[in-house]
């Protein structure tokens, strides 16, 4: 059996790639494998791609991303492979391995026949960050699966593909509550004020998933149209509703939606606590220190807030840097101090709201 000598992982998968299956050994590594050993190898890291944890995926992709053009060759191999599974499993990891030399691959791969492969195919070309392939996106917002017109329609706001806006907007009245939820955010991220009218409507809507998504779109666009809409969603039963209305009211300025906002920092959510401090904190309400010193000792999880998305801290952080920001102190508060520093710097504010509250009167 003919063999061959791999100085590096790039060489030897190359060597795997140019032998016919089953004919072809190579060393590396002081071992002996055959392409059959090496490919289940291979397809054993890009499974871990696709199902691992958060660090598994990202540690692993880095390390298909350093192996170069190889890998690359390899899952576009396996683009054209019988199993649809394998199919999708490929473009997935070629989105998050990111390289830019799987693109026409990855075009090609929006024409396969099974839709879960399209959709990935879709996700995965939005994850190479590059507006080139928006009109081939554009084209599969009227395909026939669900899945698939939902992922372009995300990937299409994300890229903030602003030439296929009216596109977009006609997938606000799809049938797929799952399409319909994403061409919300589409237009939030795209900032269609075209599409307030339908946002507002989409307020009444019986699914929470589309009530939140349109409260957060109509924050990110602006438009004082929707403030109405915005404030009534202060006393919606969802949680996150509720948050991110309460987010949208501080992003837009809304002075007269103070009261709502101070009573929800009493709210029984967490979330709600936390985004009503933050938008209280973004209008510097003096009326709402005293509000705000009651949440120095909460430390439940706050939600996330509109003008920092995916931001995650506690709700006497929130509060704490509310009153930073009206009262102009800091106290040494940063939320992106070590734990050690940030409690000393609560521990401050805390002996700040002590000495401003006011005293209880004794009871006669």
């Amino acid at each position: 059996m003919k063999r061959y000598a791999a100085p590096d992982i790039r060489h030897a998968l190359l060597i795997v790639l140019l032998c016919t299956s089953g004919t072809c050994r190579f060393a590396f590594s002081g071992e002996s494998q055959t392409a059959e050993d090496y490919l289940k190898k291979l397809r054993s890291l890009t499974a871990r791609v696709v199902g691992g944890d958060m660090e598994t995926r990202r540690t692993t992709a880095k390390l298909l991303r350093d192996m170069g053009e190889p890998v690359i060759q390899y899952l576009d191999a396996e683009l054209k492979a019988p199993a649809p599974e394998r199919r999708r499993q490929a473009a997935l990891v070629i989105g998050e391995i990111g390289n830019p030399a799987a693109r026409a691959s990855l075009i090609s791969a929006l024409r396969d026949r099974d839709g879960t492969v399209r959709a990935a195919a879709v996700g995965a070309l939005g994850k190479l960050g590059e507006k080139g392939p928006a009109r081939e996106i554009a084209t599969m917002l009227t395909d026939p699966d669900e899945q698939v017109r939902a992922e372009s329609v995300r990937v299409l706001g994300e890229l903030r593909a602003s030439e296929h806006t009216e596109q977009i907007e006609r997938l606000l009245f799809d049938p797929s509550e799952k399409v319909k939820a994403n061409a919300i955010q589409a237009v939030g991220n795209l900032r269609d004020r075209r599409a307030v009218p339908a946002l507002v409507r989409a307020l009444d809507s019986p699914s929470a998933s589309i009530r939140n998504n349109a409260v957060i779109a109509l924050g990110k666009i602006g438009d004082p149209s929707a403030l109405p809409g915005l404030r009534k969603a202060m006393e919606d039963t969802d949680q996150w509703v509720r948050s991110s209305a309460a987010a949208g009211l501080g992003s837009m300025g809304d002075r007269d939606a103070v009261p709502l906002l101070t009573k929800a920092v009493s709210d029984s959510s967490s979330y709600v606590r936390g985004s009503a401090a933050g938008a209280l904190g973004v209008l510097k309400t003096p009326s709402a220190i005293v509000a705000l010193c009651t949440l120095l000792n909460d430390q439940s999880p706050s939600g996330f807030f509109i003008l920092e998305p995916y931001r995650q801290t506690g709700v006497r952080e929130e509060a704490a840097d509310a009153l930073g920001r009206i009262t102009g102190l800091s106290h040494g508060f940063s939320k992106t101090a070590g734990t050690a520093e940030r409690e000393e710097a609560l521990r401050e504010w805390q002996e700040w709201c002590a000495a401003k509250m006011p005293t209880p009167t004794p009871a006669k």
